[in-house]
């Protein structure tokens, strides 16, 4: 198996955009099944009241990584196919926060206000009018904000990199956060809900996540420390004959010799803006 199949030519663009007609539709039903098409229970987090966001959140992260590095780990998954925003740390920490401030005042942020707006809901048709607007705004005083909008360009760096870390262990560390912010929402005042008093489903999830994130840790520890074999070389003995290697001007009969290239046995298709699905 190769993933992911679009970048990989599995198939083409008037399938890749009626595949994200479909996901995108079922994300915004389930949404808005979930309670998200509504401001109040959005902003219930920020007053305590509600952890439905957070856990929602958690969970997409944890899934996904999840998803990601283990697919990767086995070799199921070529990370040059996934698009990865590069960093930017004025535009993202500004753009953040005025989300943030956004969400609390009106309730939503981009998606769930559209979600909003499908279920007929007017303050979230709004929210998307001044998102319209402010987007306008941002293109017409680009020139003005294009400081800021490039303080900090990193490229494309993940947190592991950043870290110098190996991606398993944060990996691992991002699922046991996650499990902890479950629990401590899950917290009452005598204790954990009664739910977590006799085995059900939660108890499951939460002994088959930490086995994940323990499995993962170990899984990419082992893989960083294995010896790298070039391909094509026979194992090594004992004894291993000894070879003359050739001089950096060493020719052959029919002209220099080359260095040997790497070539990958699928070419990857790279993303285009505003003509291929993302």
């Amino acid at each position: 198996m190769n993933l992911p199949l679009y970048p990989l030519g599995a198939f083409g663009e008037g399938v890749g955009f009626l595949l994200i007609f479909l996901f995108g539709f079922l994300f915004g039903f389930f949404l808005e099944r979930a309670g998200f098409g509504s401001a109040r229970k959005l902003t219930d987090i920020f007053y305590f009241r509600d952890w439905a966001v957070l856990r929602v959140m958690f969970t997409a992260i944890v899934v996904a990584m999840l998803g990601l590095l283990y697919l990767a780990g086995v070799g199921w998954l070529d990370m040059d196919g996934v698009n990865i925003p590069a960093t930017v740390l004025g535009a993202q920490i500004v753009g953040g926060l005025l989300l943030g401030i956004g969400f609390v005042m009106g309730g939503y942020c981009p998606g769930t206000s559209a979600v909003g707006a499908a279920s007929g809901k007017l303050d979230a048709v709004f929210y998307l009018l001044g998102l319209v607007v402010g987007t306008g705004l941002f293109g017409a005083g680009f020139g003005l904000l294009e400081p800021l909008y490039r303080w900090g360009e990193m490229g494309t760096v993940t947190v592991p990199q950043w870290l110098g870390a190996n991606a398993g262990l944060v990996g691992a560390v991002i699922v046991l956060v996650a499990l902890a912010a479950f629990l401590a929402t899950e917290y009452r005042p005598g204790g954990l809900s009664p739910a977590w008093n006799v085995v059900t489903p939660k108890r499951a999830g939460v002994a088959v996540l930490a086995s994940l994130a323990f499995a993962l840790a170990v899984g990419y520890a082992m893989r960083s420390s294995a010896p790298v074999v070039a391909a094509g070389a026979a194992p090594a003995t004992t004894q291993p004959a000894a070879v003359s290697p050739l001089p950096p001007t060493a020719t052959s009969p029919s002209g220099p010799v080359a260095s040997p290239q790497r070539t990958l046995p699928v070419e990857v298709k790279r993303f285009k803006k505003a003509s291929s699905c993302s």
